[in-house]
């Protein structure tokens, strides 16, 4: 997720508790930003056996690179494996920090993000849209002066919910596409949080430490009719519709034991539970970057075990709750996404002071790291290419344009 778009950057919030853990993974992963070498991808061992004919990856891997000048910026690579490049034209200010901060749901545009360090720890950011097809480059939207984070894409692509600390601490603003009009959503004093739109476009859930510690809540689409959906006495943040609509996938502390871990419930706050029934871990664990395949088959997500210093990526059957997939763990494996074909998941993979993008199949096999060097690589996004096969969402009946 930008879900923590400049990830690395986020604070913790001393005022809405939702969050809180992402510094403590973060700080774990020495980032190093020294130099740059392009060699070719490679495999790694892995505990599950591989799946035999596996199809080949197809489409580019958008990520962040970190360079010499500690500056970020975004760049490419094939998915099967290749030479990482250059996404964009080159910055004229290397103060400016760029990130791929989310696709848009026909995987045509793509959201992204300039940041600037004010040097008092906050930042000052600024939204653009990249057309893939064709030669890429910026187009600057919306609001320019306070931190954005967390942008999610309407269903249609008209509109982009986002949080921002332009007026308050941190609240809701749903920004009207291609003109780029800015509305604010909430104003809540403990801040609002890390939205998601319904498949449908007619509301949206948010994380808010509204009524205490954080909560899931959902409003329509313009801010109105705001309700609570949980009640727990840990946090429960970082909620996902499923892409059929029909439920509400959230992060919640509610069992200690656990630590953190992937609860569901109905998009109406009904009947929540853990999306893996599993009895308590031998030691509590932090799940966190929340991802559904396009047709709403698997969910991905990371869970950290903060005492070993270790993050695997995992991927479940969301109908059964059954793991299909799981990363090694060795090191900090971290923010999966799919392929566009549901097959794949690319993620993050920190070992000591670097780190790299990597892949692996979603029924388990061979973890394929795509890049090497000296820089670090993260935050990933997969794009599709003109040929390449897509799942299929789920129907979803959306609203008439007209009116």
């Amino acid at each position: 997720m930008i879900g923590l778009a400049a990830a690395r950057t986020r604070e913790p919030s001393p005022r809405a508790s939702a969050g809180w853990w992402r510094g403590l993974a973060l700080g774990l992963v020495a980032i190093g930003c020294q130099g740059a070498s392009q060699q070719p991808a490679r495999a790694e061992p892995q505990a599950t056996p591989a799946v035999a004919s596996e199809p080949a990856p197809c489409g580019r891997l958008l990520f962040v690179t970190t360079g010499r000048d500690d500056a970020q910026r975004i760049a490419v690579i094939p998915a099967a494996g290749g030479a990482p490049r250059a996404f964009l034209p080159a910055l004229e200010d290397s103060s400016i920090s760029e990130y791929p901060a989310a696709l848009a749901p026909d995987g045509e545009t793509l959201l992204g993000l300039e940041s600037r360090a004010r040097g008092d720890g906050r930042t000052v950011d600024r939204f653009f849209l990249v057309t893939l097809a064709g030669a890429p480059s910026r187009a600057p939207i919306g609001p320019d002066g306070g931190l954005l984070r967390n942008p999610a894409w309407a269903p249609d692509g008209r509109f982009v919910v986002f949080e921002s600390d332009a007026d308050g601490f941190r609240d809701l603003y749903r920004m009207e596409l291609p003109s780029g009009q800015a509305l604010k959503l909430t104003g809540d004093r403990e801040g609002s949080f890390e939205p998601a739109i319904a498949p449908d476009g007619q509301s949206i859930a948010y994380a808010s430490s509204r009524d205490g510690n954080a909560e899931i809540y959902v409003m329509t689409a313009d801010g109105g009719a705001p309700r609570r959906l949980t009640d727990s006495p840990g946090d429960d943040t970082s909620p996902r519709f499923s892409p059929d609509g029909q439920a509400i996938v959230f992060l919640s502390a509610r069992e200690r034991e656990r630590g953190v871990a992937v609860h569901r419930m109905g998009r109406a706050g009904e009947a929540p539970r853990l999306v893996t029934p599993a009895p308590p871990p031998a030691a509590p664990a932090l799940a966190r970057d929340l991802s559904f395949s396009t047709d709403g088959s698997r969910l991905a997500y990371t869970e950290l075990v903060p005492s070993r210093g270790r993050a695997a990526v995992v991927v479940v059957a969301f109908a059964t709750g059954e793991v299909t997939a799981r990363s090694d763990g060795e090191g900090i494996d971290e923010q999966p996404v799919f392929s566009p074909d549901g097959r794949h998941v690319a993620f993050t993979r920190a070992r000591g002071r670097r780190s790299d993008i990597a892949r692996m199949p979603v029924d388990g096999g061979e973890v394929v790291v795509l890049t090497s060097g000296d820089e670090s690589h993260w935050l990933p996004r997969w794009i599709s290419d003109p040929g390449c096969p897509r799942s299929e969402a789920p129907r979803v009946d959306l609203p008439s344009r007209q009116g």
